[in-house]
């Protein structure tokens, strides 16, 4: 168990990141933060389009809350990292104003999901407008205005009035992205990135001394011109490099030696 993350991680310009998840909450955990990052960019643009959009977004969050207790998912987590940092107080070189406030922060974010001991999003699956718009969304088109005079009438109000209503929509989840979001950058801290070079287009490596790994990241310079491909299990990481000067035809093989970076991220 390593040590919590001591400053985040700074950005580096002209760098592209890529993220591979090796567990089905990691996975979990990054769709909702993907989500929710659309869900405020489209907060920020005005218009019945950006509404329509925002609307979508929320509905597809709430089809990720369908699919399990979310809330005791980032709960157990939670829980399974502060009991683990609570072993390391007896370590001298642990930093323990930082670990007392890390832990203090997850157990803020904690009592934050407890305190709704209903599922999240509750309230927004028994809305009638919502439930409305996500079935006609089933198809192709459905949800315009003019298949739902409902939806009509709601989509040309006020621009005020209609993002105070989705800003309240939005807010019965702030408990979850408040707690992915904290948790994500905390694992994203969690290790250095390492240099390494793929000789031909392709990288491979043994995860199974690395124990408890839950995420891959991969730095590549902005001017390489390919992308990664990521296969990967607890015991095994595979990449191969690829490129696509046209995205209407297949990526290919990349050939050539790759220089890149490799960050290895546990909590």
């Amino acid at each position: 168990m390593p040590p919590p993350p001591a400053s985040t991680e700074p950005v580096r310009r002209g760098m592209r990141y890529f993220e591979h998840p090796l567990n089905e909450r990691i996975r979990l955990f990054l769709r909702l933060e993907w989500l929710f990052s659309l869900g405020r960019d489209d907060a920020a643009r005005t218009g019945p389009a950006a509404g329509h959009a925002r609307l979508g977004n929320l509905l597809q969050i709430e089809s990720l809350l369908l699919r399990g207790d979310v809330r005791k998912e980032i709960l157990r987590e939670f829980e399974r990292v502060q009991q683990a940092w609570n072993t390391l107080r007896k370590r001298p070189a642990v930093d323990h104003a930082r670990l007392d406030r890390l832990l203090g922060e997850f157990s803020l974010k904690s009592r934050r999901l407890l305190e709704n001991e209903s599922r999240m999003g509750e309230r927004l699956r028994q809305c009638e407008l919502l439930n409305l718009f996500k079935s006609r969304s089933a198809v192709p088109g459905g949800a315009a205005p003019f298949e739902v005079p409902a939806y009509a009438h709601w989509i040309q109000k006020e621009e005020a009035s209609r993002g105070t209503l989705m800003a309240g929509w939005y807010a019965e989840l702030d408990p979850i992205e408040d707690a992915v979001r904290f948790y994500l950058q905390l694992l994203r801290e969690s290790a250095p990135f390492s240099p390494e070079q793929a000789p031909q287009g392709s990288f491979e490596e043994d995860l199974s001394l690395l124990s408890a790994v839950s995420l891959v990241r991969i730095g590549l310079s902005g001017d390489v011109l390919c992308f990664p491909e990521v296969s990967a299990s607890r015991h095994r990481l595979f990449i191969r490099f690829l490129i696509q000067p046209d995205p209407c035809q297949r990526p290919e093989p990349f050939r050539q030696a790759v220089d890149w970076q490799l960050q290895h991220c546990q909590l």
